[in-house]
C-alpha cells in the first residue's frame, strides 16, 4: 500500500513539473505568486508570504 501512495505522489510530481504553465506556477507544492515590486512568494500554512528566488516565477506571469 505505501509504494502505491507513493508511486501515485510521485507521478503527481513529476505531472506537476512537466505542466508548469502560467496559470500553474508552484513551489514545492505551493501557488506562486508576484508582488507588486516583483518578488516571487508562496502563502504559507500560517498566511505569511515566503519569498522564493524570482526565477522560480520567470515565465509565470
Amino acid at each position: 500500500m505505501k509504494k502505491l501512495v507513493l508511486m501515485i505522489l510521485l507521478a503527481i510530481a513529476i505531472n506537476s513539473c512537466e505542466s508548469n504553465t502560467s496559470e500553474t506556477c508552484s513551489y514545492n507544492g505551493h501557488q506562486l505568486h508576484v508582488g507588486e515590486k516583483g518578488g516571487c512568494y508562496y502563502l504559507s500554512s500560517g498566511g505569511n508570504k515566503e519569498y522564493v528566488d524570482k526565477s522560480y516565477c520567470s515565465g509565470c506571469y
